[in-house]
């Protein structure tokens, strides 16, 4: 016969059967969202909280445990509402770097619901003095805000790469509706192909000499980092410049210069840069991209 229950204890039901189901629809939304994102880190972070997600779904299950329970779910309008706002957002024709910025900032919105639902629900634990389930509702809210705060980061770089000077953006290239005709994980890179790429008369260029690259950083007070989480043994994984005020230790670690650049040269990377804003300011605009991508290719000029 099921637990009957009433008052705060069954507005706590409400609220564990309303996360159960937003949690179940963020395992399906997430994977979507991660492959909309042409940054790398804000693919990473989303593909690292799909995982944290589904323990998520398991713990809900216990919290209804620790309560003599059955584990059920009721829609979640709210995060229905959330997740279609964000699919509709990333099937607009946006420049990527707009796009990563939104997808970014969808993403805050879950976790901030999220917050609020979990804050409620362990309010409420506590008062009817559910230890066990206050302390699992817990752990799960300090790994939303975890989540928000490495999201927070991603987004103040991404909207300071994109929407900090209006040259890098006014000009910007369309996202394709096709994935398949953009190189994988970088986004659509305008073509360069030897020459400086047009970013509204203020050109950026291509690097792959190391000690060019290694001055270029320094003098913007840049160090060599890596993606918190996305590498394994022997591997630092995704390399980044770390700009302080811009990224911060939520979501990179340092690493040398030789890991860096062996990294780079793994991946067969090159990085285009600018090196003053359309203001003539000193720019800190940098992006990682496949080599094949700005390579120069004489024989096909001088096949025509």
């Amino acid at each position: 016969m099921p637990k009957k229950v009433e008052g705060l204890e069954q507005l706590l039901v409400e609220d564990l059967q309303d996360l159960f189901d937003a949690e179940k629809q963020l395992v399906k939304a997430l994977p979507r969202m991660a492959k909309s994102a042409t940054d790398e880190a804000l693919e990473s972070a989303l593909r690292e909280h799909l995982e944290i997600t589904r323990g998520q779904v398991q713990r809900i299950e216990q919290v209804f445990a620790s309560m003599e329970m059955r584990a059920r779910s009721r829609p979640c309008r709210g995060m229905q509402g959330i997740i279609e706002e964000g699919r509709q957002t990333m099937e607009e024709d946006l420049a990527e770097s707009i796009l990563d910025s939104a997808i970014a900032g969808a993403a805050r919105k879950v976790e901030h619901y999220e917050i609020a639902g979990y804050e409620s629900a362990r309010a409420l634990a506590q008062k009817l003095g559910m230890k066990e389930a206050a302390g699992l509702l817990k752990e799960t809210l300090e790994e939303e805000i975890q989540a928000d705060r490495q999201l927070a980061q991603i987004s103040k770089r991404l909207l300071a790469q994109a929407g900090g000077d209006r040259s890098l953006t006014a000009g910007a290239p369309k996202r394709h509706p096709s994935r398949a005709q953009r190189s994988p994980r970088q986004g659509a890179v305008p073509k360069a192909r030897g020459r400086k790429l047009s970013t509204g008369g203020h050109a950026a260029r291509p690097m792959m000499d190391h000690e060019e690259i290694r001055q270029w950083a320094e003098q913007r007070g840049a160090h060599p980092a890596c993606v918190k989480r996305t590498g394994g043994r022997g591997d630092v994984g995704m390399i980044r410049l770390d700009f302080p005020g811009y990224t911060g230790e939520e979501s990179l670690q340092p690493i040398s210069w030789d890991e860096w650049f062996e990294k780079f040269e793994q991946n067969d990377l090159a990085l285009i840069v600018q090196d003053t804003t359309a203001r003539g300011q000193k720019s800190n605009f940098n992006k990682l991209v496949k080599r094949s991508t700005v390579e120069e290719r004489p024989r096909a000029r001088a096949a025509r």
